[in-house]
């Protein structure tokens, strides 16, 4: 045993680090060309003398140490209408503009031509950059998942923003009383993130759900119920359905129905089976089982489909250091930009679908989530306390 001798691994030996980098790096490809977006930000920079940031990428852009120049706060969006328009225009604005290649508010995909005389089908299978097998998923789920013709509030408060919320609550309740739309309220619907900006509660997070109010036109809301009765084979479902489309004739206002309201338990469970109504909920999302609110077949996939993009939008302005971003900077990260600066077009697939981003900021903004303002290079999204 004294004549043993102990002699260190090959794999403990300590290598010292090359104090000049690697060869792989060094050898490194110069960065690439400026954006033309941010080209034209640096230019703008130079042209006003303004802090200049960093501008070599656009995850740099997320690090700056500074903040976007403000113009002021009297922005103009695409979509504007004013109060010479009604709710119906606006719904009508919305529905025809709410995917991405058929939307005559911007060009990115398809020419205003190619939109007022072609198909969406034509438009999506036309779209450069997609497999024709995501091109044929996409058809699938908005034909089969997404019901037509819903908007949320959030996005009426957005198009009509030089008004105000209150001249949209009126009128969408005139339209109500006119038998011109039909309103749901879905209940604890949202998820949210409340964070203080009051000093004193030094930015508590708070975290909560709140309720989602969708329209529809009350001839698609009609279609959709004799669209269904066509489809019934089950003489009970038949029943139930036409006592509740003669319901909701005779009670063009109201947002809930109960037992109270002449409808046996079984009844209502049909209901909802058919999905023209939802169990609500209470503030703790807990299920109140005696008052079901009126709903749409599917609602829920297209304000999953909503939400799933408040969070992208939440997550990407959560990551610059100032929670905000140029518009056409949003746009980018929203449909990927590769090495080579093309679109990656990722909006067109799950789980946006080629859903636009003009609704999603639309509805953010109407929800309080996020602020608008005109910067010296384009429009500028910031998130609020309210996520």
């Amino acid at each position: 045993m004294g004549n043993l001798r102990f002699t260190a691994a090959k794999t403990s030996t300590i290598s010292k680090r090359n104090l000049f980098g690697s060869p792989s790096k060094k050898n490194k490809s110069p960065i690439k060309d400026l954006l033309p977006s941010q080209a034209k930000y640096k230019q703008n920079l130079k042209a006003k003398h303004l802090p200049s940031n960093e501008l070599g990428s656009p995850k740099k852009s997320s690090s700056s140490d500074s903040r976007l120049a403000i113009d002021d706060y009297n922005v103009e969006l695409d979509y504007q209408l004013s109060k010479k328009h009604d709710i119906i225009t606006a719904i009508d604005t919305i529905i025809s503009n709410q995917w991405s290649e058929a939307s005559t508010i911007n060009t990115r995909y398809s020419s205003k031509e190619d939109v007022i005389s072609k198909s969406m089908e034509h438009l999506v299978f036309q779209l450069k950059g997609l497999a024709m097998s995501t091109k044929a998923e996409i058809m699938k789920y908005r034909t089969t998942h997404i019901p037509q013709g819903l908007v949320t509030t959030n996005q009426l408060y957005s198009i009509f923003d030089k008004e105000g919320n209150t001249f949209v609550d009126r009128n969408i309740e005139l339209s109500i009383r006119k038998g011109q739309i039909r309103k749901f309220v879905i209940t604890n619907a949202a998820p949210i993130i409340q964070t203080s900006n009051d000093q004193a509660r030094n930015g508590k997070i708070t975290y909560g759900y709140e309720n989602v109010e969708v329209l529809v036109k009350t001839g698609v809301f009609y279609s959709k119920i004799q669209e269904t009765l066509s489809k019934l084979t089950d003489s009970f479902q038949i029943k139930v359905l036409q006592k509740f489309e003669k319901f909701t004739k005779e009670n063009p206002t109201t947002l809930f129905i109960s037992t109270e309201d002449s409808f046996l338990e079984s009844e209502l469970t049909t209901l909802v089976e058919l999905g023209f109504i939802t169990l609500t909920s209470n503030h703790k999302n807990e299920i109140e089982s005696q008052q079901y609110a009126l709903s749409f077949p599917n609602c829920g996939t297209y304000l999953k489909l909503v939400n799933n993009g408040r969070s992208w939008l939440v997550k990407t302005l959560n990551k610059c250091k100032f929670h905000e971003l140029l518009e056409s900077e949003l746009f980018n990260r929203w449909e990927g930009i590769d090495l080579n600066d093309n679109s990656k077009m990722s909006n067109f697939r799950k789980p946006f679908y080629g859903f636009d981003l003009n609704w999603i900021l639309a509805d953010a903004l109407g929800a309080g989530i996020i602020e608008v303002f005109n910067t010296p290079v384009g429009r500028g999204w910031k998130l609020t306390g309210k996520r």
